[in-house]
C-alpha cells in the first residue's frame, strides 16, 4: 500500500484550517501570532505519527508566563499577597525590651550587612530581568515552543483515519527507507503550513508565523516555512545560522 501524498496534504490542510479557525474565531479579543504543526519526529522509530496543531496568542502567552512566575514565587516560599512597601505595624511587639529607635552596635552591623545583601539582590535581579527580556523573544523561548502554548496539542485526524495514514507511511518507510519517507512527509507538512498562513491571515490582525516544528531541524524548517520578511522580523538572531545551511 502506497501513500497518496496529495490526499494527505489536503486532509491535513482542511482539518488544520477548521480547528485553527474555530480557535481564532472563538477568541476575537485575542491577537494570535503563531500556528505550528509539531509532534512528528525525524528520528527512526516503529511508526510515523500524525502531526499535532498548536496555536498561541499574545494574551495567552502573557497569562501563562504570569502563572508560571507566580508558581515559582510560591515554590520559593515568597508571599505574593504582601505589597512591596509592606511594613510591620508601628505598635508591633518589641523584642527583648529594646526601643524601636535605639539600636546596638551589633544591630547597626547587621543593618549594614542587610543593606549590602539588598544591593546585591537588586543588581542580580536587574541582570536576570535583562536576560529574561532578551530571551523572551528568542526562537528557543516558550513564545515559539508549540508544546508550551495555550492551545498546544490539537489532534488533526481521529481514529481510524489517523491510524490508516500512520500505517501507510510506516509501511512505506519499511519498504523504501525511513529517510526518504520522512523527508516526503515533511515536504507535505511544509506545504500545509504555507496554506494555513495564506488562509488564516484573513482572520487575524498579525501576519501569522506558521511553521513546522522539529528540534533537530528547527532553523532549516523556519527557512522553508517563513517569508524572508518574517525571518528578519522575528528571528534576526538566526540569520547567520540559517545562511550557513
Amino acid at each position: 500500500m502506497g501513500v497518496d501524498w496529495t490526499a494527505l496534504e489536503e486532509a491535513l490542510r482542511v482539518a488544520a484550517l477548521r480547528h485553527a479557525a474555530e480557535v481564532i474565531d472563538g477568541h476575537p479579543e485575542q491577537t494570535f501570532y503563531a500556528v505550528s504543526l509539531h509532534g512528528v519526529s525525524t528520528e527512526e522509530s516503529d511508526s510515523i505519527a500524525m502531526p499535532l496543531l498548536a496555536l498561541n496568542s499574545l494574551q495567552a502567552l502573557a497569562r501563562d508566563r504570569n502563572t508560571e512566575q507566580r508558581e515559582q514565587f510560591v515554590e520559593r516560599g515568597e508571599d505574593l499577597d504582601d505589597p512591596d512597601d509592606y511594613e510591620d505595624r508601628a505598635d508591633a511587639e518589641l523584642v527583648e525590651g529594646l526601643s524601636s529607635d535605639v539600636a546596638s552596635p551589633d544591630d547597626e552591623e547587621a543593618v549594614e550587612d542587610e543593606d549590602d545583601d539588598e544591593d546585591l539582590d537588586q543588581v542580580l535581579a536587574s541582570i536576570e530581568a535583562d536576560l529574561d527580556e532578551n530571551d523572551s523573544e528568542s526562537f528557543y523561548s516558550d513564545k515559539w515552543e508549540p508544546s508550551d502554548w495555550h492551545w498546544s496539542s490539537i489532534d488533526l485526524c481521529e481514529d481510524p483515519a489517523a491510524g490508516i495514514w500512520s500505517d501507510a507511511m510506516t509501511e512505506l518507510a519499511s519498504r523504501e527507507g525511513w529517510e526518504p519517507t520522512i523527508k516526503r512527509y515533511y515536504q507535505t507538512l511544509v506545504a500545509v503550513a504555507h496554506s494555513l498562513r495564506d488562509e488564516l491571515n484573513a482572520r487575524t490582525s498579525e501576519d501569522l508565523v506558521t511553521y513546522v516544528a522539529d528540534e533537530d531541524h528547527a532553523e532549516r524548517l523556519l527557512q522553508l516555512c517563513l517569508s524572508p520578511e518574517q525571518l528578519a522580523k522575528h528571528f534576526p538572531q538566526l540569520g547567520d545560522l540559517i545562511d550557513e545551511h
